[in-house]
């Protein structure tokens, strides 16, 4: 018996004992209260939120002092924070990618900024609604080209005002979010559960002007997205479902300082993350666990009771979660396609790909005699830097003969893993700037 088959027979069984208790009751409409009573599902909420280029030290419960950041740091206080929480690359849309589909950016498409999942890819509204889950988007949606599977049951788009101290053109992608819309998804009078992803634009440059409480610049950014999710956490507790709903604050790349956007050092690729769970995850708790973005589809499907499919290439976090180890990946692998598709097209390949472990960080740098497109320096094609003396990652040891055999063994797992995934380093740039030509104007169009 499968598994719909099974929560059919479970139903219909449900069914026939109300039907029973029916005689005894009497009337249509009562029967219909108890069975919509017996068969509510109890299965949690889950409720993520994605912050947009902030950096970990910037918040308050990763050390920011002063804090503007009084809501994150509340739920750490109620939840888990990691520590070692790593995003596979360190631009928008290839991180937002794999959230959503548990695949790395090369195998699922979504690789280069500004890009959409190959046709075929299956991702997290799809997963969610065949477990039977509401699946929900707001704010921005860094996938921006179609795919043939990617589509959303409900979507929640900005309003038209911009957020305090956004008075400039430059700021007009900073608007306020709808939170009638999503308090209304959050209160409906709908039996499923809800996966809401939501997407902030904030703390993303371009920084705003004076803003809530005199705040400018990045810490005005950083207090209104903090705020906001403020404002979202209410709604959940206003209507009763914060005991229910698994929330996740996580912020997709570093950015602002230097070496993090755009490169795979620690300084880009370890992000400040926060869970909380109530009755599941203990309360102001910390975990070295090595955790990353290819882990939430796992983990939210076994929450709602599924299982991921072997094309996923996490794994559940729910052990770590609950207390149970705290140990979860021994390395991590990290890429970045330095073109990027949009309006703003940069057609210079630039791919570097990465692997870390717990005491040493490989990166190769494939294009490396030109100097990258973004950081306008030129990089060796091998760096290698050992964490535990050198945690900055400054003196490379790539050429160091002493550090031979740590190097050969790192670029052989570099090596496996891109064949693994698909990743022909180059090649995949060209293939992509192919599968996605330049922007042309539309016929009439004043823009």
């Amino acid at each position: 018996m499968d598994r719909r088959e099974f929560l059919k027979s479970v139903v219909l069984g449900n069914v026939a004992l109300v039907l029973l208790t029916a005689t005894a009751l009497g009337t249509e409409k009562e029967w219909w209260e108890l069975f919509k009573k017996d068969s509510q599902d109890k299965r949690p909420n889950i409720f993520i939120y994605v912050a947009d280029d902030q950096y970990i030290g910037s918040v308050g419960c990763y050390g920011a002092s002063p804090s503007y950041t009084p809501n994150i740091d509340k739920l750490a206080e109620e939840g888990m924070l990691f520590t070692s929480a790593y995003t596979p690359s360190s631009i928008c849309s290839p991180n937002r990618g794999v959230i959503l589909s548990g695949q790395y950016p090369l195998k699922n498409g979504v690789h280069a900024n500004h890009s959409g999942f190959f046709d075929g890819v299956k991702s997290l509204p799809n997963y969610m609604k065949e477990l039977g889950y509401r699946a929900v988007i707001s704010g921005k949606d860094g996938i921006q080209k179609p795919s043939d599977l990617y589509e959303w049951e409900f979507r929640i788009k900005k309003t038209k005002k911009h957020v305090p101290g956004a008075d400039e053109p430059r700021h007009d992608r900073h608007r306020v979010s709808d939170l009638a819309a999503i308090e209304a998804m959050v209160s409906a009078d709908d039996d499923r559960p809800f996966c809401h992803f939501h997407a902030a634009s904030l703390p993303h440059n371009p920084e705003l002007n004076k803003s809530l409480n005199g705040l400018e610049g990045y810490d005005a950014n950083n207090y209104y997205m903090d705020y906001e999710l403020g404002q979202m956490l209410d709604i959940l507790e206003k209507h009763g479902k914060t005991e229910n709903t698994v929330v996740i604050y996580v912020n997709d790349n570093e950015a602002k300082l230097p070496r993090t956007k755009n490169t795979l050092y620690e300084t880009g690729t370890n992000v400040p993350m926060v869970v909380r769970w109530p009755g599941v995850i203990g309360a102001g708790v910390t975990t070295d666990a090595k955790v990353s973005f290819i882990d939430f589809i796992p983990t939210f499907m076994e929450i709602a009771g599924g299982q991921a499919p072997e094309i996923v290439d996490g794994k559940s976090m729910l052990p770590v979660w609950k207390g149970e180890t705290d140990a979860h990946h021994e390395e991590l692998y990290f890429s970045y396609t330095g073109v990027i598709v949009s309006k703003r097209r940069q057609e210079t390949p630039y791919p570097i790909r990465a692997i870390r472990t717990e005491r040493y960080r490989y990166i190769r740098n494939l294009n490396h005699t030109i100097p990258h497109p973004k950081r306008k320096i030129l990089n060796p094609y091998e760096e290698l830097y050992d964490l535990q003396a050198d945690p900055e990652e400054l003196n490379n040891l790539a050429q160091n003969s002493d550090y031979d055999s740590i190097r050969g063994e790192l670029s052989g797992k570099i090596d496996a893993w891109m064949t693994r995934i698909g990743d022909k380093g180059i090649e995949s740039e060209f293939e992509t700037l192919k599968k996605y030509p330049p922007y042309t104007k539309k016929k009439g169009s004043k823009k």
